[in-house]
């Protein structure tokens, strides 16, 4: 079976990052830290973030519960070549999202129980101007079959593990958002709950 690249312009990294969360925690909170994280490894600006945001459904049931549904679409040239762009999709889903209240460090605070999901999706695309297709001698299938399989395969390859870990350091910014153990070291700020002893 011939490599995941071949003749492809388009590389899904991973099927899904994905993780699964039930108990008290801040809605609020957990998107201004994803959201933070996605400025500063370079996904969006904070100038031009509107975009990022596809989709936001609520649907409120009888008894104020809330299911919500969002949709986040970044992207970033590679930061050694800009041949390569990443793709990285964000999609929050949250069900039996109700108000709560906390006592956190002796005060009142407003918050949220319920279930959440966080589903993380990346690929990268080879190419994304089509400049090889309007070249005369790399137009060729043939042409670019060998530059992707035999001279840049190691150069891919390269792009794709940094994407990988992209994905990883994101996830355990969700992780360790939600004090849950991770492999992968990231901060993410102060946590929602405080940490126990304290």
């Amino acid at each position: 079976m011939p490599p995941p690249y071949v003749l492809k312009k388009k590389i899904m990294v991973r099927p899904m990052f994905s993780l699964n969360y039930k108990h008290v925690f801040s809605l609020e909170f957990l998107y201004k830290r994803l959201h933070e994280w996605l400025i500063e490894e370079g996904y969006t600006t904070a100038k031009d973030d509107k975009w990022i945001e596809k989709l936001y459904l609520e649907r409120v049931s009888a008894n104020d519960m809330k299911q919500i549904w969002i949709w986040w679409r970044t992207q970033k040239n590679y930061a050694y070549n800009p041949f390569y762009t990443f793709y990285l999709n964000v999609d929050f889903h949250a069900l039996g999202l109700g108000e709560t209240e906390i006592i956190h460090e002796g005060t009142k605070v407003k918050t949220n129980k319920g279930e959440i999901e966080v589903f993380i999706t990346a690929w990268m695309v080879l190419d994304a101007d089509d400049k090889w297709d309007k070249n005369f001698f790399l137009k060729s299938k043939m042409i670019q079959n060998f530059f992707l399989n035999r001279i840049y395969k190691s150069q891919i390859e390269q792009a794709e593990d940094e994407l990988i870990r992209d994905c990883s350091r994101l996830l355990g910014a969700v992780k360790q958002y939600f004090q849950l153990e991770s492999w992968l070291p990231e901060y993410a700020g102060k946590p929602f709950h405080p940490a126990k002893g304290e």
